[in-house]
């Protein structure tokens, strides 16, 4: 069995009943344009750890090879993304070891990867995030921001959300409960990978938004559920969040009055005027302008989740769980293992928390200046405040003597 026939095999097998479309897709392209031309005729037998170590140095003098729709970079093969290509062929030699079309140990398994030092995403600090909130005037950031500093949601989460799954009723918003439910996100997919998830049985798909352009595509738009089972999360909402979805709500009703049935109406929080999905790149292109037009620290959207997962740990004292239900994060140490529940109540008083100390921070009052009090007028103070009687014979005592002065 070659390397090719493998991965055709493990695709099949194993990359179907596990991965997302997204993640299909993304597989799919470092087998087809990475694996398979450099090792596809290599028989599995003859890989050793030698082996793929060389294969893995040379991707890094290669060109990477650019999906369509993405954007012309004449970069080199990354080691980031020889990473994920190794994880490919680790995976896949262990499978073929289960299926017993090998023999002995895994030879991916003590691979050294060529070395790299990751780059750290920059995140805005709790005073630059506040400041951009304030400079921002555009109508769709001025409601993604705030949905992802305050409810740390991912920007497709954001898009994707759904009228029918924000709940800020009355009886809701007046006892801070207000609250969404995140169980989709907008994505641009690959059609082959849909369809051959749909016959595996696996269609996660809730909506696919039909073709604006008349042009054929290989991708589509579409509403599907979250990566992750841990995505599907119940969000408090923070007063200042709750009154921006009111606004848009309104704006958009407004709009569906104006223009009648000319607004296609998709339920979409975040739309075009008309009521099309907004697609990530235009809110990526709305921040870049926000950021250069007021000279603020550069920082993709993502970063905005950062930072609002950092001020949340810092509010709420360190509530791990509680931030991480609000991040969906499938493992707790992805923010730090500490306890074992997630408590409901202690995410409603950390919403009603980031509202206070982040959306509508109050002005510090000047401490007064206490009195220099010496110790023996303490100790007098502290007599008559645990014995009220020896209190009232001094009071007597006292007016006696004013009396006779």
């Amino acid at each position: 069995m070659t390397v090719a026939q493998l991965m055709e095999e493990y695709v099949t097998l194993h990359g179907l009943n596990h991965w997302s479309a997204g993640t299909l897709s993304a597989n799919q392209h470092r087998i087809n344009d990475y694996i398979i031309p450099y090792i596809g005729k290599v028989p599995i037998k003859t890989l050793t750890t030698h082996r793929l170590e060389q294969f893995y140095r040379k991707l890094l003098t290669k060109p990477a090879v650019k999906c369509k729709g993405h954007e012309q970079t004449n970069k080199m093969i990354s080691p980031a993304v020889v990473e994920k290509i190794h994880d490919i062929i680790r995976s896949a030699l262990n499978q073929a070891i289960r299926w017993d079309y090998l023999k002995g140990p895994n030879p991916a398994m003590t691979v050294e990867l060529p070395k790299y030092r990751k780059n750290k995403r920059e995140a805005w600090t709790e005073q630059e995030a506040y400041q951009a909130l304030s400079l921002c005037t555009d109508p769709m950031l001025t409601i993604c921001m705030p949905l992802a500093l305050g409810c740390s949601i991912r920007i497709g989460e954001i898009l994707g959300l759904t009228w029918d799954c924000v709940h800020m009723e009355e009886d809701l918003c007046a006892n801070d409960e207000a609250y969404l439910l995140v169980e989709k996100e907008l994505r641009r997919c690959n059609k082959e990978s849909l369809k051959r998830l749909k016959e595996q049985g696996r269609n996660d798909v809730f909506l696919t938004f039909p073709a604006w352009k008349k042009t054929y595509s290989t991708t589509v738009l579409v509403l599907k559920t979250p990566k992750t089972e841990s995505g599907v999360r119940t969000i408090y909402l923070p007063a200042r969040v709750t009154t921006e979805l009111k606004k848009i709500r309104a704006h958009q009703q407004s709009l569906k009055e104006m223009l009648g049935s000319e607004y296609q109406d998709f339920n979409l929080v975040i739309a075009h005027d008309n009521g099309r999905p907004v697609e990530k790149k235009i809110i990526t292109d709305k921040l870049k302008n926000l950021i250069q037009e007021n000279n603020l620290k550069p920082v993709v959207f993502h970063s905005l989740r950062h930072s609002s997962t950092s001020m949340k740990l810092k509010i709420s004292g360190g509530d791990i769980k509680a931030v991480q239900g609000d991040t969906g994060h499938s493992q707790a140490n992805m923010v730090t293992d500490i306890y074992s529940h997630i408590f409901d109540a202690d995410r409603k008083h950390l919403a009603r928390k980031v509202n206070e100390q982040f959306f509508c921070p109050e002005p510090k009052k000047a401490a007064e200046p206490k009195p220099d009090v010496d110790e023996s007028t303490q100790k007098l103070i502290q007599l008559l405040q645990t014995s009220p009687e020896q209190a009232k014979k001094l009071l007597q005592v006292y007016e006696l003597i004013s009396g006779n002065n």
